[in-house]
């Protein structure tokens, strides 16, 4: 199948972990099926595994190159002893290859949960810096109400002052003050008792 260069790295990126995950999901049904099997049908279809894998993902064919080439050298040496006619060290060869190729896959699943660790990590964080920040706000929005209290009561607190100032001037004024009365005219004569009764 030919590789397709013109998608998305993003359409890539989750191609290749549904395919990974897709894969380690099947491998323990797989498993049981190569525990009844040989050693060498185990390694060969593993190698066929990573194999695909490799192609789907270039950075997990860098982590599986090593385990892959030894897996490969195994099995070839099987052949070559069989062939000869040692088909003792030739099991014991095919057995070596499959240990490869299991080591192969374990690096690949180690791959994997390393890099969803990563990923949650990296979540994680941003959600911490997003917390912080809208705990500075909340701080910032508690503090400037706290401010307008202070205001409010502050400008209650003067026009109260206010009010209760006018009043003692007022009081302090009209004790002060004197009756004082004020007449047109001449002042007249001061009347006597005899007159007024």
């Amino acid at each position: 199948m030919p590789r397709m260069k013109f998608r998305a790295p993003s359409v890539r990126r989750r191609t290749v972990a549904t395919l990974a995950a897709a894969w380690v999901l099947a491998a323990p049904a797989a498993g049981k099926v190569y525990a009844d099997s040989d050693d060498r049908t185990v390694a060969e279809a593993l190698v066929s595994q990573l194999d695909r894998l490799a192609h789907d993902a270039p950075a997990r064919a860098r982590i599986t190159a090593e385990a892959l080439s030894r897996t490969r050298e195994a099995l070839e040496r099987g052949t070559r002893l069989r062939g000869a006619g040692d088909e003792a060290h030739a099991k014991t060869a095919d057995g070596l290859a499959r240990e490869w190729a299991e080591t192969g896959r374990d690096l690949v699943r180690a791959a994997e949960a390393e890099s969803a660790a990563a990923d949650l990590r990296r979540k994680a964080m941003n959600e911490q810096a997003q917390v912080g920040r809208a705990r500075a706000l909340v701080e910032e929005g508690i503090a400037r109400v706290g401010r307008l209290r202070a205001q409010i009561d502050e400008a209650n607190g003067a026009s109260a002052d206010k009010a209760s100032t006018g009043n003692n001037k007022a009081d302090k004024a009209d004790k002060k003050r004197t009756a004082v009365e004020v007449h047109d005219g001449p002042p007249k004569p001061a009347k006597t008792n005899e007159e007024t009764r």
